[in-house]
């Protein structure tokens, strides 16, 4: 089955702050780097308050972390 962009994915939240505070980045500069609207939607993201989020985001957010995808899948 082919994964698409409409596909929402849950990922490990805890995991997503704890390489972003290894890396020592702020949620706006975590943002930036991932191309995400802002600090807002970052925190938005790893505290939850947003539902599973999209593939293609997912993909950015794991780039800014260093990481593959999957590594923040639950």
């Amino acid at each position: 089955m082919a994964m698409t962009d409409n596909k929402r994915m849950p990922i490990d939240r805890e995991k997503m702050k704890r390489l972003r505070e290894q890396l020592g980045l702020s949620m706006d500069e975590a943002a930036a780097k991932a191309g995400l609207t802002g600090r807002q939607h970052w925190h938005q993201v790893e505290t939850g308050k947003s539902d599973d989020i999209r593939i293609s985001t997912l993909e950015r957010i794991a780039a800014a972390l260093g990481v593959k995808a999957k590594d923040l899948l639950k």
